[in-house]
């Protein structure tokens, strides 16, 4: 079992890939022309941001307790 100081690099690296998917995606809606295709990249987009957010906000917890 990690511990919560083994687990944070983890969690960084994650973040990043997270986030360059989500301007991917970003992106490729504002080159698509249909509206149905764009509707659900737009749905993709929020759940990634949502996991983004989740997982930022463990990761600061993880950092605050292991100070």
């Amino acid at each position: 079992m990690q511990t919560v100081r083994e687990m944070i690099p983890e969690y960084k690296r994650n973040l990043d890939r997270l986030r360059q998917r989500r301007l991917d995606l970003l992106r490729e809606r504002e080159l698509e022309p249909s509206f149905e295709k764009r509707y659900k990249l737009t749905v993709r987009i929020c759940r990634l941001k949502s996991i983004i957010t989740s997982t930022e906000s463990a990761l600061h917890d993880m950092l605050e307790y292991d100070k």
